[in-house]
């Protein structure tokens, strides 16, 4: 005869089918139905797991129920028990929904935008400062045309900051965005004018 609890010998003509159900983590479980003389305790079920390679270490938990509508059934061989296959089941993890993501707005348009409104505006006034263009062609003098690029573009440079200076003084302030004065202020278009005028044969 065997202990209380262990799997029945084949000497063993009595016994009753157990279901062993247990838990390793969170989502791994299994099951196995095998046969004890009596009901279980935890050293007799975890003798079974590890003949199938369950540590006990592993187990995390595990519950024993007589096994519902099976029929007892003598034990033919002495090392067989009645239906000892474990069934690790992983269960599926809960699929969680993940929501769909925002495509990335494109902002290259924005910004070509912004450019070509600031080149408007910038190109307006240059355009419609005539009287800066004239006095560009007014300070082009006879030998200016014999020189070369880099020459006339200085002279025309400090030609342009010596009105500016004169123009400012005059008028005590330095002219707005929209004006068609020369100033100081290098990005403005009354100079991009003046420029124009003086490069220009």
């Amino acid at each position: 005869m065997t202990s209380k609890g262990q799997p029945s010998s084949s000497d063993s003509s009595t016994g009753m089918d157990y279901v062993v159900r247990y838990s390793l983590n969170e989502f791994q479980r299994g099951s196995m139905v095998t046969r004890f003389n009596a009901f279980p305790g935890k050293r007799e079920v975890f003798e079974v797991l590890e003949k199938y390679g369950i540590s006990s270490a592993q187990v995390s938990d595990y519950s024993v129920i007589p096994a519902p509508g099976v029929q007892q059934a003598r034990i033919h061989n002495s090392q067989q028990e009645l239906a000892p296959t474990p069934q690790p089941a992983q269960e599926t993890q809960p699929v969680t929904s993940r929501p769909p993501r925002e495509k990335p707005k494109r902002k290259g348009g924005c910004g070509w935008a912004i450019i070509a409104l600031v080149l408007l505006i910038f190109a307006l006034p240059a355009a419609t400062a005539d009287r800066a263009r004239h006095n560009g062609e007014l300070a082009v003098m006879p030998y200016v045309s014999e020189m070369g690029f880099g020459e006339r573009l200085e002279f025309c440079i400090n030609r342009l900051d010596s009105l500016a200076e004169s123009t400012s003084a005059i008028w005590g302030e330095d002219p707005g965005f929209f004006e068609d004065r020369v100033s100081p202020s290098l990005l403005h278009p009354a100079n991009f004018s003046y420029m124009i005028g003086c490069m220009s044969d």
